[in-house]
């Protein structure tokens, strides 16, 4: 009998902006890539570094289902995958507000893949700065929703469907005041694998 795969902890952010209307930070991934030729959010695999530093560089943070410390190491992942993949958030030594991201889903790979993830997804404002490719698995980065939707529907992308689950509660909203209200609402929409609260 094949032994399950466990599912290794990760973290995505979901980093939104008005440019004047709400656009998401969204990176291709280069084939050869894991989910190479997929879109994704930056995010990447929480080590034990990120739950040693996390509670005390991540200060406020929160998710459901985890203790403030787990949190704060999955948020310091996130923030730290974000510096390496697209370089915002530069000051890696820096203390950062937790409270100013909000848990937004949490999305574990089904059993039967050779690789899996339990991946939590944090919704974040643009901290300002250049966002720019600083990944060699990535291609690119940023878009409208719903634009980046049609591209999806026509095959002109591929993503997961956590990314198109965030990407489709994203589209319902005109800018990120009304995409941060909508978390307080707790708007639960589940799929396989996964919820997202956006």
């Amino acid at each position: 009998m094949t032994k399950p795969v466990p599912a290794l902890a990760a973290a995505s952010m979901v980093i939104i902006d008005d440019r004047p209307d709400l656009h998401v930070l969204i990176g291709k991934r280069r084939p050869g890539a894991f989910v190479g030729d997929r879109i994704v959010f930056p995010g990447g695999a929480v080590d034990a570094v990120d739950f040693e530093v996390g509670p005390q560089r991540v200060l406020g943070a929160s998710a459901p289902g985890l203790s403030a410390a787990d949190a704060a190491g999955y948020l310091h992942a996130a923030v730290c995958e974000s510096r390496e993949e697209v370089g915002l958030w530069p000051q890696a030594e820096a203390v950062i507000d937790g409270a100013r991201f909000v848990a937004v889903g949490h999305w574990v790979t089904p059993q039967g893949t050779p690789r899996r993830y339990d991946t939590r997804f944090f919704l974040a404002r643009y901290p300002g700065g250049e966002a720019a490719v600083c990944d060699p698995e990535l291609v690119d980065v940023g878009g409208r929703p719903s634009n980046t939707l049609n591209r999806l529907a026509v095959g002109g992308l591929r993503a997961l469907a956590p990314t198109i689950s965030f990407l489709t509660a994203l589209s319902h909203y005109r800018n990120v005041e009304e995409a941060f209200s909508g978390t307080q609402l707790g708007h639960e929409r589940t799929y396989d694998g996964g919820v997202t609260t956006l």
